[in-house]
């Protein structure tokens, strides 16, 4: 029996292989210029024909490469990433599998000019079929390297049938551009496609680099993340709820794209409330993590990911997306409020500094106001714009008005009737209020359901004396509230509730401290009704959800 079994040659195998990396001009282009990034190149520029298919020609100024070097890279398995298997776990390079350039040298007609950094002149090597066509040629040339690549798939016919429009490719290398030149806001990049320049970027804020891919009209959108933990470093954009656009979301990993659907579902879900579900906003974020916490080296793509701490991960993201939202709709609340210098929201931003720290591994697992209520107000919270006590609850952004979380206090403590268990606060001189109008014949009634209220108070002929009044009340406002009792007539005792309320509360524009904004969100959320006042106003705004 004649054997049938035979090894395949390189060449031979290295074409079918190419299948699995090189698949379009796209593909090659991200190998080469992950190559010409690992290099440490700082201008880059990428000249296509007709979509790449007939030309992808990449310059750069990297550190190049020695003459040896240059011969071994298009061999297979040959990289100077990484040396030995430990080397998997503290990758620091955008290759490291040394398989692509050969890849692409056994599908293509190849030309390598490179010099090293350290060399006077480079060489010149000319590829086909994986190997070289001529003996490498000294030239004259600046440091760095010079390949281009022409005629992808020449010798594979079937491959080259499969091939998409010139306009359909060109698409699909600015969409792979996209991903590198994002995450290397650093470099300079110049694109041009049958001799028209596509785009010329210079080195900008990531911020900058992302408005001159997607136009100004983001600008307006964007709103800036950024933490860093013991495990990960969280930065970049995300957009607010009235931008989508799901073909703009993008997340790098130590500034290499990747994919990871358990990432996405948490930033996604943190909109959850704020958008419809058919929605998806756009993202740009970017995290650094030190190689040995996942695992890169999953599938030839290099885009999979494996964390070793993914639900950490996706936990931290999510918090961090939900905390800018809020900030970001309050800066617009003040806005609208016609809050319109920058001082205020640059006051706003060190103020809120304070707080972060507190969410350290804190969690809540109650619900919103009404379970485990002794435990909000342990959170430590800030007074802004002496107006507002900011701080967070189960992660979520909140937001109350002094003035109005104290009429709602007040109000509870007599409608409860909690001032009978409290004791009172007596003047050492009673309060004198002269009665203006004397024919009012509620007078006795009026000082007999205050006294019934906590309150203290004599009438002596034409005068009032106030001796005492209930814990809770400041004696500043005494004789503005009893003048504006006698004058309305009305002796429902909801009114004296509500005038109570709007005398005695807290005012906005007035400091208070930290013992005084500790008792206010305690007893606020001690309320059966936190959410509004007794004249019917929002006392809390929720700006993660809201």
């Amino acid at each position: 029996m004649t054997d049938v079994i035979k090894l395949l040659s390189k060449n031979v195998s290295n074409k079918i292989a190419s299948g699995d990396v090189i698949h379009n001009p796209s593909s090659i282009l991200k190998e080469i210029l992950e190559n010409s990034i690992d290099a440490y190149a700082k201008n880059i520029k990428i000249i296509l024909l007709n979509g790449g298919k007939d030309i992808i020609h990449i310059i750069d100024d990297g550190i190049g490469m020695s003459k040896n070097d240059a011969i071994k890279s298009f061999e297979r398995y040959s990289t100077s990433k990484i040396n030995k298997v430990e080397d998997l776990l503290n990758l620091s390079t955008k290759g490291f599998r040394g398989e692509a350039l050969s890849y692409i040298t056994s599908v293509t007609q190849i030309e390598i000019d490179t010099r090293y950094i350290e060399s006077d002149i480079g060489i010149r090597l000319i590829i086909e079929n994986g190997k070289l066509k001529y003996k490498p040629l000294p030239i004259a040339m600046d440091k760095g390297c010079s390949i281009c690549i022409k005629n992808i798939f020449y010798n594979i016919p079937v491959k080259r049938k499969f091939l998409k429009s010139s306009n359909l490719e060109l698409k699909n290398i600015i969409n792979e551009f996209y991903k590198i030149v994002l995450s290397h806001n650093e470099i300079n990049f110049i694109l041009k496609n049958n001799k028209k320049i596509f785009f010329f970027l210079k080195k900008s804020s990531q911020k900058k680099r992302i408005i001159k891919i997607f136009g100004k009209k983001i600008k307006k959108y964007l709103i800036k993340i950024k933490k860093t933990t013991n495990l990960v470093k969280i930065q970049g954009y995300i957009t607010n709820t009235k931008y989508f656009n799901f073909k703009k979301q993008y997340i790098f990993l130590n500034k290499r794209f990747i994919k990871n659907k358990n990432l996405h579902n948490a930033i996604i879900n943190s909109y959850e409330g704020l958008t419809k579900k058919k929605y998806n906003p756009s993202y740009f974020i970017f995290l650094t993590m030190d190689p040995s916490k996942f695992n890169i080296n999953i599938s030839p793509y290099k885009t999979k990911v494996k964390f070793y701490d993914e639900i950490y991960l996706c936990n931290k993201i999510s918090t961090l997306i939900k905390e800018y939202l809020g900030i970001n709709n309050i800066k617009k609340y003040f806005l609208k409020k016609k809050y319109t210098d920058k001082n205020y929201l640059i006051f706003f931003n060190k103020k809120y500094k304070n707080i972060k720290e507190s969410l350290k591994e804190k969690k809540f697992n109650s619900n919103f106001f009404l379970e485990n209520v002794n435990k909000y107000y342990l959170y430590k919270w800030i007074q802004i714009y002496n107006k507002y006590l900011l701080g967070f609850i189960k992660f979520e952004l909140i937001l109350v008005n002094q003035n109005r979380a104290h009429q709602r206090i007040l109000y509870d403590f007599f409608y409860y009737k909690k001032y009978k268990k409290k004791k009172k606060k007596k003047f050492l001189f009673p309060i004198e209020i002269k009665i203006l109008n004397k024919k009012n014949s509620s007078i006795k009634e009026i000082i007999n359901k205050l006294n019934y209220l906590g309150f203290e108070i004599h009438l002596m002929k034409d005068i009032i004396l106030v001796k005492e009044i209930p814990l809770m009340l400041e004696s500043y406002n005494i004789s503005n509230f009893i003048k504006s009792i006698l004058s309305n007539f009305d002796l429902n005792i909801d009114i004296f509730y509500k005038k109570i309320c709007k005398y005695f509360s807290i005012k906005n524009g007035v400091k208070i401290n930290n013992l005084n904004i500790k008792y206010l969100i305690k007893n606020l959320f001690n309320s059966n009704n936190p959410y509004y006042t007794p004249f019917g106003k929002k006392i809390i705004f929720n700006f993660t959800k809201n």
